[in-house]
This record gives structure tokens, sequence and C-alpha cells, in this order.
């Protein structure tokens, strides 16, 4: 099989690209902004439409994404640009016959005052997100129904899954715009010089989060994808443990050889939503055997990579 990748070079693509060899009877073709620009129909239907770029199955991966403050700051863009990109996507996958794919939501899309934790797939519509991200949030809970809209009238099967946050090597590292981990990392790393050795944490530390390593949820996509076990349509959240975000930083600053007792928090900032907990008991019924990375393992692999790669780095 042919497959689609869109976001080729954000974390999640790369992150596929690693894993690539364990799938050697399918192709992966890895779509960016030098090939095809997703915001513009256009753009996207001359790239579909070319006798070289006819697939079997999609990734749907692309997305305008950043962190607390960028989502604050841009509401209006979130949508917008994200809501074309998914249009785009879903007509070219219609017109051009790939009848089934992933479709990447995030769990930031479910409603900010639940009526119960942990949060499940069925509710995603329940009630409004968290302000600070509407933007975004409402631009991916529109993907998931057009997704099941599109099931409905052409028979296709659009699989949307639901990763919590997602971090490892090749993430945005940019302090403004990224996502906590990366973020933090990459300010934790230029502040080690510092002569008074403190490092600031903006918020309480209290809120609840989900962690996932890229390469995990990577290899959650490719075997929903490919190997038939999942046998419907329906989203599927993919998480692993919940931890604080104070437990988060101290295993962060282990993993970067900083010590606990430097480390001070600003709780001026805004923390976000307090909890996010949502459920992974649909996922470990098909892959009851699914190993994940610990929050530890992958935050040293993604400061080792992230030291390693300080030319490259998108911030």
């Amino acid at each position: 099989m042919r497959i689609a990748v869109t976001g080729g070079n954000g974390l999640v693509g790369n992150a596929i690209k690693a894993i690539v060899y364990q799938y050697p009877q399918h192709e992966f073709v890895f779509l960016t902004r030098t090939n095809c620009e997703l915001t513009s129909r256009m753009s996207v239907l001359t790239f579909f439409s070319s006798g070289d770029n006819r697939f079997d199955y999609i990734i749907h991966l692309a997305a305008k994404v950043g962190g607390l403050f960028m989502n604050l700051d841009s509401n209006v863009e979130m949508f917008s640009e994200n809501i074309k990109i998914n249009e785009n996507i879903l007509f070219a996958c219609k017109k051009y016959g790939i009848k089934r794919g992933i479709f990447c939501l995030s769990s930031c899309i479910y409603p900010c005052n639940p009526s119960r934790f942990p949060m499940d797939e069925s509710m995603i519509h329940e009630s409004p997100p968290h302000h600070s991200n509407e933007g975004y949030a409402y631009a991916k809970r529109m993907l998931e129904l057009q997704c099941r809209q599109y099931n409905k009238a052409y028979g296709s099967e659009y699989i949307c899954v639901i990763p919590v946050n997602l971090y490892g090597p090749y993430d945005n590292f940019s302090i403004k715009n990224g996502h906590v981990i990366p973020a933090i990392m990459n300010r934790f790393h230029g502040e080690k010089a510092k002569k008074d050795g403190k490092f600031t944490v903006y918020g309480t530390g209290r809120p609840y989060r989900q962690f996932l390593f890229a390469r995990d949820f990577a290899k959650i996509m490719c075997d929903v994808l490919l190997d038939n076990k999942y046998d419907n349509t329906e989203p599927l959240i993919c998480c692993n443990d919940e931890t604080t975000i104070k437990e988060m930083v101290g295993s962060l600053a282990d993993a970067m050889d900083i010590s606990r007792d430097k480390l001070e928090w600003d709780i001026n900032k805004s923390d976000g939503c307090m909890k996010k907990t949502v459920d992974n008991s649909k996922l470990c019924k098909y892959y009851p055997d699914f190993k994940f990375t610990s929050l530890q393992d992958g935050l040293k692999e993604t400061y080792k990579w992230f030291c390693d790669n300080q030319t490259t780095l998108r911030q």
C-alpha cells in the first residue's frame, strides 16, 4: 500500500519515519510545505492529481499548532487555518479515492468542565473546551465531525485518533510557541549558565497532564491503520499514565542533570486547564500488550536529541 503522510517534517511525521522499517511491505510518502501547501485547495489538488501521487491510505497529521500562549494569542488563525487544511485534505481524499486513513485530533478538544473524569471517546462534543485554545479545539472537533460524515456518506474508513501531550525528537522547541515539555527544556538548557542557579517554571505545577512519546503514538497509528485489529471507525484515545506538571518538570530536571532544589514556581503565570484526564481503556482492549516508553526514558532521549541537534532545532 502507498500511504500519504501529511506533516512529514513535524514531530509525529519524523517519528513515523523512524519506524517505517517495521512495515516493509508499505510505501510511506511524506508531504511537507515544499511539495504541498495544505491551506491552498489548488496546491492540494495539484499534488494529489499527479500520477506519481496516487495513494491507498492517508495519515493526516498536519496542523497549525502551538503551546498555551500561542493558542491564547491566535485563536482566530488557529481555527481558520486548521479548518482549511482539513477541508482540503478530505476533499482530495474523496476526489482521488483514498478511502481509509488516520486523522489526528488532540486531547485538548475535550470539555474544560466535563461531567466526569476520566473522559472517554464519547465526550468530545459534550460541552465547550477551555477558552485558552478554543480556536484550535473547535477546528479539531470539526475534523472528527467531518470524518464521521464522510464515512456515512461515502463508505470511507477515516479513523480519528486522539493523542495527549506529545513530545520527542524533532519537536518545536520554541520557548514562546512550543508545547510545555520542549519549551521548558529549551529554556532550562539556556539557563544552565545563570549565576544564581535557579530555574523558573510558570504556574503552580498543580495541573494534571498525560504525556505520550511521539514514537509510541506513531506506532499506534500505523498499527491501527494497517493491522486490522481495530475493527471500527470510532475515535480512539491514545494516552499513557497521568502526572502533575510539577512531577513532569522534576523528571525533566533529572534528565537534564538539574537539581530539583533549584526549581522555583512563578504562580502569577497561567496554569491553563487544571485537569484533562482521558481514558485509554479502549486502546488497551485492542492492544493489551502495547509497551509505552516511560516518561523518564522519553525525556532522556528527547534531551539527548536536543543537545545533538542544536543547529537544526525548530524554535
